[in-house]
C-alpha cells in the first residue's frame, strides 16, 4: 500500500513518524507550503525526519499513491480533493482526515464516489504528538473497512463506525465543543483568578468539585441543576461578567454562559421537574429543536 499525504502539517508529520517507527517506508506527501520562501524549509526538514518524499504537486502524488490521505486544513479540504478528482479511480482509497463538517464530508464523499474511488471519513481523537499513529481514529464510509484492514498491521488504532460519511466528523466536532470549550473556560477562569490573586483557592475549590465523581455523574448533575436553576445561575454569572470587565479582561466565555442559562428559562424546568429526579436526557429531549414538517 503506497500512502500519500495531501498536506504535511503537524498531523501528517506525527502519523508519518509513528508509521516509520513501525517500519513502514515509502510514504510520500505534497504540501502547499513546501516551496514557501520562509516556511518551506520547516516542511522539508520534517519530511526528511519522517522519511517522507515530497512530490511536486497533488496530481503527481495521487497518481503514485494507492491511499490518498487528505489531511489539509478544513478550509482547503474540498479544493485539495478537487485537485485530484481526475486521477482518482476504483483502485484508489481516499481517506479524508480533515476536520471538515459532516455536511462537507458528505458532499466530498459524493464527489469521490463519482470517480469510483472509495471514500473514508476519518477523524482523529486525542493528542497526535503524544500518540502519533496510535491516536484513536474513528472511520466510516465505503472505504473504512479497507482502511482499517490495510493499517491495522502497522499499529494504527482505527475503530469503524457504521454511519454514513460525516458521522465520524460529527463525533470529533461535537467532542471539540467540550474539549476546546473547557480549555477556553479554564483560561478565562485563571485570568480572573490571577487578576484578583485568588488562584490557589479557586483551583483547589474547583478541583474538589470535579474530582469526587466520574465525569458522567458530574455532567448529569450540572445539566439538570442548570436546567432547574437557570435564571438564578445566569444572573449570578452576569456578576462574573461585570467582575471580568472591571479587571480589564474579555468575558467572552462568561457572556456565552449567561446566554445559555437564560435561554433555558422559557422551558420552566423548575416546575416541570418539581418532585422528580430528572436525568440529563430529559433536559436534552425537552430542548431538542422541532423539525419542520415538509
Amino acid at each position: 500500500m503506497k500512502i500519500g499525504f495531501i498536506g504535511f502539517g503537524e498531523a501528517a508529520y506525527n502519523l508519518a513518524i509513528g508509521l516509520k517507527g513501525e517500519g513502514l517506508d515509502g510514504i510520500r506527501a505534497c504540501d502547499a507550503m513546501q516551496d514557501h520562501p520562509e516556511r518551506g524549509s520547516f516542511v522539508r526538514q520534517r519530511a526528511a525526519e519522517a522519511g517522507v518524499q515530497l512530490m511536486a504537486n497533488n496530481q503527481e502524488l495521487a497518481t503514485w499513491a494507492d491511499m490518498v490521505c487528505n489531511i489539509t486544513p478544513t478550509q482547503f479540504a474540498k479544493g485539495a480533493l478537487e485537485s485530484v478528482l481526475d486521477i482518482l479511480g476504483p483502485d484508489k482509497l481516499l481517506v479524508d482526515l480533515s476536520s471538515s463538517t459532516p455536511a462537507a464530508k458528505a458532499e466530498m464523499a459524493e464527489m469521490t464516489a463519482k470517480t469510483g474511488a472509495r471514500y473514508v471519513d476519518a477523524t482523529m481523537l486525542g493528542s497526535l504528538p503524544e500518540s502519533k499513529h496510535k491516536v484513536q481514529i474513528i472511520a466510516c464510509g465505503p472505504g473504512a473497512e479497507a482502511f482499517k484492514t490495510e493499517m491495522d498491521p502497522w499499529g494504527m488504532n482505527i475503530t469503524l463506525n457504521e454511519g454514513a460519511p460525516g458521522a465520524a466528523s460529527a463525533i470529533k466536532l461535537v467532542r471539540s465543543i467540550f474539549m476546546k470549550g473547557i480549555a477556553a473556560l479554564c483560561l478565562e477562569m485563571l485570568q480572573a483568578a490571577d487578576a484578583y490573586d485568588v488562584t490557589d483557592e479557586v483551583v483547589s475549590s474547583v478541583a474538589a468539585s470535579m474530582d469526587k465523581d466520574p465525569f458522567e455523574k458530574i455532567m448529569g448533575r450540572l445539566v439538570t441543576g442548570t436546567a432547574i436553576h437557570c435564571v438564578r445561575r445566569g444572573h449570578e454569572v452576569e456578576g462574573s461578567v461585570d467582575m471580568l470587565r472591571e479587571a480589564g479582561l474579555d468575558p467572552c466565555m462568561s457572556i456565552g454562559t449567561v446566554k445559555r442559562h437564560l435561554a433555558l428559562a422559557p422551558y420552566n424546568f423548575a416546575d416541570k421537574f418539581a418532585g422528580q429526579k430528572p436525568v440529563w436526557q430529559d433536559v436534552i429531549t425537552e430542548i431538542r429543536p422541532q423539525k419542520e414538517e415538509k
